[in-house]
């Protein structure tokens, strides 16, 4: 059985691989999910069709992990995340908001993101079964330049 944080690092390595099947393989079939922007948790093949699109919004995304804490299997992960966004931007309700328009995608601006984050995720049996994702998202939609300066 795999510990906890072997978990979290798995998870981690199959995003900056870009790796939808691997991150697959990581979540229990039940798992919930919650990622800023969301209005409610959602299960893991939301999760993963956020993160496709992610790697096509920003193709070099990385999560780099700062520092991690684990009580029992649950474990905090501090994380950078990185990258250019040199793909479209696909605006959920907040991002529309935000704009003040109903358009289902912003064009790329080539700007990077260098956003603080951490995840939580608690493990059961080798699986996730459960992630929280905390980052700005006002702050990454200033940083690829759709709203502010």
């Amino acid at each position: 059985m795999s510990h906890p944080t072997d978990v979290t690092q798995r998870v981690i390595d199959a995003i900056n691989a870009h790796d939808l099947s691997a991150l697959r393989g990581l979540y229990a079939a039940d798992a919930r999910t919650r990622r800023p922007g969301w209005p409610q948790d959602a299960d893991a093949d939301y999760l993963l069709a956020s993160y496709e699109m992610d790697f096509a919004c920003v193709p070099d995304i990385r999560f780099e992990p700062l520092l991690s804490t684990t009580e029992g299997a649950r474990i905090v992960t501090e994380v950078r995340i990185t990258g250019t966004n040199t793909g479209p931007t696909v605006l959920g309700d907040f991002g529309k908001a935000l704009l003040g328009r109903d358009v289902e995608a912003v064009p790329p601006t080539g700007r990077p993101i260098d956003l603080p984050g951490a995840v939580v995720h608690e493990v059961s049996d080798g699986k996730v079964v459960a992630e929280r994702q905390y980052w700005g998202l006002l702050e990454f939609l200033v940083q690829i330049g759709v709203i502010g300066s």
